[in-house]
């Protein structure tokens, strides 16, 4: 398991490094899409090597994106290099090169990098265009977490043409989508180091001599001979498609290949897929080992043919005879083993591998070859994760799905009559009557008549269609289209685009099969009947063809259609459709979206002028008015690769094939960015491809030189720059097209449009094409010349244009093209050839140079809508009058925080541990060290952030995988730690200063007990001397009036010190008075009104008057203040428990208290007055006043001087009776030392510890982690909520959440220290473990002090140094010293030790433990409450406290709000509970208002404008129904009890927030990742105990 976490670590930091390195890193999150690589800059027209790794992707992809077969070959371009070939002119041939070695990047790392990036639209471009230059495509992509993606998507649109065992007469030419071709799979791994290469050897396999090109990339490449980073594990497939030729095909059958990068030991998951889906696996190795042999064995279990392929020979003995045993195991042939040894050159070796791959294939099984569709199921199986399982293309493509379940007839044509009626022969009808409205070739009667009959003849054609209404498919199809958006819109319209394709592909591949079949039959018919009746089948099929075709743009033009009908005849929506200006706006942002819009339908040849114009208009209102576009057209002879140039050049998609494909036109549009927008002038380019000119089929008919002058000239109307697209440089067919588009240009130039041309000759093989011609150039000149002549005539404007200057703007040296041929070789098997990309890109770089110098107006998107219309009018004219006028995080953040409340609480527990040995040395001291504590204290503080920060440092290094989700957190725990630092630092020094300061309280004391000490022993010394000499023996009576006489003597003599008085009640107004500067007449006021008696002020009950909107309000206000009075019951009880005297700044500890909790409370509906406050703290003060006082007193008694003599009073009796009757004192001082020293000191030093024990105790004992995190906390509250069942409990949470989660957690710490163990409980068990420790080291210590000491005197106080840091030890202890033996003394201080000790022991089972933890020192729930509080923060609106534990976070957030409603909110109109959540309502557009808005109406959404307290709270949206479910079932359950409480209506909440408890925990779970079921198990192991 460490293994598979280290390699997926490894794995995806090479990734990130990676994608650092190339400048990628920031699309991991934002995808690139299409749109972004479309866009135009001066970057994608550079062009040049990359000279950084930042530049290697983008070269990559527009180098694909544009076809050119170079992108693999990543050069490295610096000044480094030219140094380096200046460097090889030196004499000296010895001279070692002194350029630096610059990093680099594997090309196959630089393919993944980029799939890595992709978003699915771009990925299956760049599919399509990788396949045209005939690269192997990514098949299998490494990606996060060790895993990889079969990608299927991507590879949907690549589409594949061969010959299918070789015809003559192409019968067997098939035309097929790559993801459904069922044909069969080879697949090649390595395992192990070969010293051949695969790739390379794989090239020679499936290219014939005459056509070679580098499918698979291998290390004889550029760059490809570095090391791979995170390629290895890529699988790349490819195919071999037979041309159907014995001269140049390899194979006789096509087979797709797959090829494994890196060693298939490392990857066992995509081996098994490998083997499951192929015909057979050739495994390349170079030698039999034992875990090589491992590896073929798994591999030769599936049913895959296998094949080993030796790169070397088979030496070693061991080796042969795994070799046979694992051919014998698998029943393997000769065959199937080939070997290339040291005798088998390159060529021979690669025969081999032919012949065998022939084998394989001629063996293979049809019935078990999967298509790539078909592996689905595999690589689940495998645990290889598909990229059509994302959840947006499943959803996308069952809305696909919707649309073609809904084609019931296989017959298009027929399902395109029924379907789309708004673009068939109505269609037609209508167009040609808009065209004899313009034209009124027929009129025979008054033309008013006429036009009028022919407009109520449109409106009657558009009303018929109107009147059937639209079918399912088109509603559904609209439906989709405008409820979808962005990406899923994208996903959807392609889905449908490729299933319309498949569909029609079918058909028309039926049709092609049916003509080639009839025309075979036609050539070899003889009679002219047969003839005849062969030509009438042919042309039938003919028609056929042009009308199965069925794609997008089918609906997108019916839409078109709909809307220009609905326009005309005024009617803005229609069937539940959405209206017109919704229908043009979506469509302007697929415009913007990079997808093709139609301009002139194909079919009809007409424009749906209001369609187009309503789209441009909406794209002018998304982009902005101001916004200049340029428009580029291309025109030109059927089938010379008009749109395939355009692809080229631009990246687009425009349709391609042979024969006839584009109909009508088409624009598209690209956004221009950066500088290049700025030195252009423009910020977008359309781009219009046009239909073939002089198309075949349409040759036969009337019109058809009308129909391609119409084109011409709509076209040229609209463009900027016209690129004329002509076969070679063919003089016969220029003045074919020129016969065309010169009538065109001269209509422009006269309404005072002069456009851009560019010839573009295709085909140029020659690089030396231009200089060859240039002889001619002249007469082609005069040809071009003398045509504009021509046409200028029939346009009846000869005087004006006499030359093709005169009427496009055109320079013989640069508006010119030659583009090389399309292909690099021939067959499918041929790749676009390189000179045809980068002549291409040439030419693309030379118009935008020429768009750079042309000084024309810039026309906005408003200004081309007119265009169009003007132009589409002045078309329709026969006599042309042209005018113009875009958790694992959760789980593994959680992981962390487990983490780090271990870390905080072992610093906390530390430092409290320092602090009570700080405290105790503090207490032993005879001299002042409290600066060296401090310099203590701050060394630890560091020493213990150092262990901190080391043990986040390790969990980064051990936790390799959930470290990549956290990385972006790590400073906010660094941060956490060094907060905590600070805080602990304050903590301990205001600890070690109380500790200085009742020290030093307690000095004056000490020092005159010690002096009346040693008074009263020199007393007791004479009177025993005086005993001694007695006659008679003294018994205990006489001994002790002897005694009393004598302390009655000593004690009166002595001067006791004067008692310190503090005058409380004047600290307290002083206090008041500089607390509240501003209140100072109130607080005087109403002194002056108690007269002294404080107790009429603490009777007060009902003291807030303040003015409130409405009763809820002031209800909640009064319930907060008790909670806060409550709060400050439990504050001042904490000070006054204290063993200390009364400080005058105990009044400001109380004032602050008072303000940080009450201000905390006020919601953004009230807010508490200055005069509330200081009757509230004149409240708080009043209740603390006698406590306070008699603190003093308690503390003033007990360390009364005389008391305390008084108190020892016996103890020097007992000594005086030892030393009259032995004249020895240890036995006595033994048991004084025990009895009146140790014990109360160890019972101190028990009860100093047990804060913490406790704590720590709960923190380690509970499964369900309720007191380890804030989050756990929460979750433990609301289900203990639930089980009791309470609404006062709820109340009472929601109102005063601080307070009662302090009370909680001090029941929950009784009632564990209540629990029982064997008849003890645990406070007991833990004070006891206390107990044994202190007595272990008591011991030992003792021990140490009496071997090395010599006098009693010596010993006490290397006892008391040695445990000062656990026990305070009295400093009177020498009493009487001198006449204690010290051997004797610690005799019997053994027997006293181990007397108190079963003492203390019987004592500690003894204790109530509610009163035992009351009195503690250091509360258990003050110290486990502060590592769950947080910051006390709450939501302005629900009240829901801020989960982040993190000290000095500034961003609040709660993973669980509340309903408006619990928190006493209502709608104003009704009275009634509102049951609006915070997540739901920030998504919408609601509106709130309160005082923190100066009641101004303010968007909720808009939330963090209202002031800064806002703005630190992140609300995130969630509007699921189960969002809060907890919640929500609470209001839905006391809705009534809230009502009453707020004195309100209930809310009005739905049924559906009835929500079981099993729906509830499971939301709980989700929102604070807590196992609610270990909260189950500790609450009823709890009720048991």
């Amino acid at each position: 398991m460490s293994n598979t976490i280290s390699e997926k670590c490894t794995w995806d930091n090479r990734a990130r490094e990676v994608l650092t390195q190339v400048g990628l890193i920031q699309f991991c999150e934002r995808t690139l899409s299409l749109r972004d690589m479309l866009e135009i800059n001066v970057e994608a027209l550079g062009g040049c090597a990359p000279k950084s790794l930042e530049n290697v992707p983008w070269y990559f992809l527009r180098k694909v994106l544009r076809s050119d077969s170079s992108a693999v070959n990543i050069k490295y371009n610096s000044d480094d290099i030219r140094n380096e070939m200046q460097e090889l002119e030196c004499d000296d041939i010895f001279t070692t090169s002194t350029y630096a070695i610059v990093p680099w990047i594997h090309p196959l790392d630089v393919i993944v990098s980029v799939f890595l990036c992709s978003d699915a639209l771009l990925q299956q471009e760049l599919m399509v265009k990788m396949a045209s230059c005939q690269f192997a495509l990514p098949l299998l992509l490494p990606t996060w977490n060790n895993s990889c993606t079969f990608l299927l998507w991507a590879l949907r649109s690549v589409i594949k043409k061969w010959n299918h065992n070789g015809g003559k007469d192409n019968s067997g030419f098939q035309e097929e989508h790559v993801v459904s071709m069922k044909i069969p799979t080879f697949s090649f791994i390595r395992v192990g180091d070969i010293n051949v290469s695969k790739s390379k050897t794989l090239n020679d396999i499936l290219n014939n001599k005459q056509q070679y090109h580098n499918i698979f990339l291998h290390h004889q490449m550029d760059c490809a001979n570095l090391s791979k980073k995170i390629s290895s594990g890529l699988a790349e497939i490819s195919w071999y498609l037979p041309r159907a030729s014995e001269n140049t095909d390899v194979f006789t059958d096509p087979f797709q290949i797959i090829n494994l990068h890196g060693d298939a030991i490392n990857a066992p998951e995509l081996v098994e897929f490998l083997t499951l889906v192929s015909s057979a696996v050739f495994v390349f190795l170079s030698d039999i080992t034992d875990m090589k042999l491992q590896c073929l064995n798994k591999i030769a279990k599936n049913k895959a043919q296998i094949y080993l392929v030796l790169t070397s020979d088979v030496t070693t003995q061991n080796a042969k005879e795994l070799l046979v045993s694992f051919t014998q195991k698998f029943k393997l042939y000769k065959k199937h083993i080939i070997i290339k040894s040291q005798q088998i050159n390159d060529s021979d070796f690669t025969t081999k591998l032919c012949l065998r791959l022939q084998s394989a294939l001629d063996h293979c099984d049809c019935e078990n070859m999967l298509c790539l569709e078909e592996m689905i199921s595999v690589a689940h199986q495998c645990g290889i994760h598909v990229d059509e399982d994302d959840e947006q293309i499943q959803l996308t493509k069952s809305f696909s799905e919707d649309i073609t379940d809904l084609m019931k007839s296989d017959d298009i044509q027929h399902f395109k009559c029924n379907s789309f009626r708004f673009q068939g022969e109505t269609c037609k009808k209508v167009s040609a009557i808009e065209k004899e409205q313009s034209r009124l070739k027929k009129c025979s009667e008054s033309v008013v008549l006429y036009v009028l009959k022919l407009e109520e003849e449109k409106s009657q054609l558009r009303q018929s269609l109107l009147k059937k209404g639209l079918p399912d498919i088109m509603k559904s199809f609209i439906q989709k289209l405008t409820d979808l958006s962005g990406t899923e819109r994208q996903l959807f319209l392609q889905w449908l685009k490729q299933k319309l394709d498949s569909k029609s592909q079918t058909r028309m591949s039926a049709l092609k099969s049916q003509y080639r079949n009839t025309y075979n039959a036609l050539i070899n018919t003889k009679t002219p009947a047969e003839r005849e009746q062969k030509q009438a089948v042919l042309k039938k099929i003919n028609n056929k063809l042009s009308t199965v075709s069925l794609g997008l743009e089918h609906f997108m033009r019916e839409l078109g259609h709909i809307y220009e009908a609905l326009v005309a005849e005024n009617n803005e929506s229609f069937q539940g459709i959405p209206q017109t200006d919704t229908l043009a706006h979506k469509v302007a942002q697929l415009l913007l979206e990079v997808l093709p819009l139609e301009l002139l339908d194909g079919d009809t040849g007409t424009i749906p002028i209001h369609w187009v114009t309503a789209v441009l208009k909406q794209v002018s209102t998304l982009v902005g008015a101001d916004k200049h576009v340029f428009v580029l057209t291309v025109l030109g002879v059927q089938s010379t690769g008009k749109s395939t140039l355009l692809n080229t050049m631009f990246g687009l998609q425009f349709a391609v094939s042979s024969g006839r494909c584009t109909k009508g036109a088409f624009m598209q549009l690209i956004k221009i960015t950066g500088s290049l927008q700025t030195q252009l002038g423009y910020d977008f380019l359309m781009i219009i491809d046009t239909e073939g000119l002089k198309a075949p089929e349409l040759q036969s008919l009337t019109d058809a030189y009308e129909h391609d002058n119409e084109l011409a000239t709509l076209v040229i109307g609209l463009s900027d720059m016209t690129l004329l697209n002509m076969s070679m440089e063919h003089s016969a067919e220029m003045k074919d097209i020129l016969q065309i588009v010169l009538h065109a240009f001269i209509r422009m130039k006269a309404v005072g449009k002069k456009p851009v041309c560019v010839f573009v000759h295709q085909n140029v093989g020659d690089i030396s094409a231009y200089d060859q011609n240039l002889a001619g150039h002249k007469l082609l000149m005069d040809q071009l010349d003398e045509i504009t002549r021509a046409a200028a005539r029939m346009e009846k404007c000869e005087d004006k244009f006499n030359k093709l200057s005169d009427v496009v703007t055109f320079d013989p040296k640069t508006s010119k093209g030659y583009i090389a041929g399309l292909w690099h070789g021939c067959g499918p098997m041929a790749s676009v050839s390189r000179g045809y990309s980068t002549s291409v890109f040439e030419l693309k770089k030379s118009l935008f140079q020429t768009i750079q110098t042309c000084s024309k107006y810039k026309e906005t998107f408003s200004d081309l809508s007119k265009l169009i219309h003007d132009t589409w009018s002045a078309v329709k004219m026969e006599n042309f009058i042209f005018s113009f006028k875009n958790s694992l995080v959760a789980e593994a953040y959680h992981h962390l925080t487990f983490e780090f409340v271990k870390w905080d609480w072992e610093m906390r527990r530390a430092v409290q541990e320092w602090v009570i040995q700080a405290e105790n040395k503090t207490e032993s001291s005879e001299t002042d060290i409290c600066n060296s504590l401090k310099t203590e204290l701050r060394m630890f503080i560091t020493e213990r952030q150092t262990i901190a920060l080391k043990n986040l440092e390790e969990y980064f290094t051990d936790n390799p995988e959930r470290s990549k989700l956290l990385i972006e957190y790590k400073q906010r725990f660094i941060n956490s730690i060094q907060s905590l630092g600070k805080d602990l630092l304050l903590f301990a020094s205001d600890r070690c200063q109380d500790a200085d300061r009742r020290n030093k309280s307690l000095k004056e004391i000490n020092n005159l007990k010690l002096g009346y000490t040693k008074k009263l022993e020199k007393g007791i010394s004479k009177l025993l001397k005086k005993c001694k000499q007695c006659k008679d023996k003294l018994n205990d009576d006489g001994l002790l009036f002897y005694f009393n006489t004598m302390w009655y003597k000593e004690t009166r003599s002595i001067p006791l010190p004067l008692t310190k008085s503090f005058d409380i009640e004047a600290d307290m107004e002083n206090s008041l008075r500089e607390h509240m500067p501003t209140m100072s007449a109130g607080i005087n006021k109403t002194i002056k009104e108690v007269k002294g008696d404080w107790n009429l002020l603490r009777s007060m009950k009902n003291f807030i008057t303040n003015t409130f909107r409405n009763e809820t309000d002031e209800q909640m206000a009064k319930s907060k203040t008790a909670f806060v009075e409550q709060q400050c019951k439990i504050f001042i009880e904490n000070i006054v428990t204290q063993d200390r005297d009364y400080y005058p700044t105990d009044w400001f500890a109380i004032l602050r208290y008072v303000d940080e909790n009450i201000i905390k409370l006020q919601t953004d509906r009230f807010s508490y007055s200055s005069e509330f406050l200081l009757e509230f703290k004149l409240h708080v003060c009043a209740s603390a006043l006698p406590k306070l006082k008699d603190m003093h007193k308690k503390f003033s008694e007990k360390y009364d001087l005389q008391k305390l003599l008084t108190r020892e009073r016996d103890n020097y009796f007992c000594l005086f009776k030892e030393l009259y009757r032995t004249n020895d004192a240890s036995q006595a001082m033994a048991e004084i030392f025990a009895e009146n020293v140790l014990k109360p000191g160890i019972i101190k030093a028990i009860q100093k510890r047990l804060g913490s024990d406790i704590v720590h105790d709960m923190k380690n004992n509970y499964s369900g982690g309720e007191f380890k995190t804030r989050m756990n906390f929460h979750a433990a509250i609301m289900h203990e909520l639930h089980i009791k069942n309470n609404f006062k409990n709820y109340y009472n949470y929601i109102n005063c959440g601080t307070l009662f989660e302090e009370m909680w957690l001090h029941d929950k710490i009784i009632h564990h220290c209540m629990k029982q163990n064997n008849g003890h409980t645990r406070l007991s068990d833990l004070a006891t473990d206390n107990l044994k420790m202190l007595f272990n080291m008591l011991r030992k210590k003792i021990n140490n002090a009496k071997v090395n000491c010599e006098s009693i005197v010596e010993f006490f106080k290397k006892v008391q140094e040695s445990i000062q840091s656990h026990l305070v030890i009295s400093p009177d202890i020498n009493t009487f010293a001198s006449q204690t033996n010290l051997l004797c003394f610690c005799k019997y201080l053994d027997g006293s030790i181990e007397k108190i000790e079963k003492d203390i022991e019987m004592e500690i089972e003894q204790w109530a433990v509610d009163t035992e933890i009351a009195s503690l020192p250091s509360s258990p729930t003050t110290l486990l409450y502060e590592t769950l509080v947080g910051c006390g923060t709450c939501c302005f609106w629900c009240g829901a406290p801020c989960d982040c534990t993190q000290p000095g976070h500034l961003t609040h957030s709660t993973n669980y709000h509340r309903p408006w409603g619990v928190n006493g909110y209502k709608v104003k109109k009704s009275n009634k509970l509102t049951a609006e959540i915070c997540t739901s309502l920030v998504a919408s557009g609601k509106l709130f208002r309160n005082k923190d808005t100066s009641w101004k109406w303010v968007c909720i959404k808009e939330y963090k404008s209202v002031n800064d307290y806002y703005r630190s709270w992140n609300i995130i949206p969630n509007t699921s129904l189960k969002a809060s479910a907890y919640w929500k079932a609470v209001i839905y359950k006391y809705n009534e009890q809230f009502a009453k409480e707020y004195k309100c209506l209930p809310a009005d909440v739905p049924p559906e927030w009835n929500f079981t408890w099993i729906d509830v925990c499971r939301d709980i779970e989700e929102a604070y990742n807590v196992n609610m079921n270990s909260l189950w198990a500790s609450s009823k192991c709890e009720t048991r105990k």
